[in-house]
């Protein structure tokens, strides 16, 4: 947040999705405790595995579904 307000952003104006990466590893957190401490604005969230690609497909489509949204309203 912090780091896009410096560059003149604001994140609860610009559509963004949450992925939860590197959970092919042990002692990982709880995927609810992560959306408990990350995702308080409730955007659509996923898990990853980049090495796989599983989950990173799924990121981006939903990620671009809302940016075409975004444009779709002109903003």
């Amino acid at each position: 947040r912090y780091n896009l307000q410096e560059q003149g952003y604001d994140l609860d104006k610009i559509p963004y999705v949450i992925q939860y990466n590197k959970r092919d590893l042990p002692n990982l957190a709880s995927v609810e405790e992560l959306r408990t401490l990350l995702n308080k604005t409730n955007v659509p969230d996923f898990e990853g595995i980049a090495t796989s690609g599983e989950g990173v497909f799924d990121t981006l489509k939903a990620v671009a579904k809302l940016v075409l949204t975004e444009l779709k309203r002109g903003q």
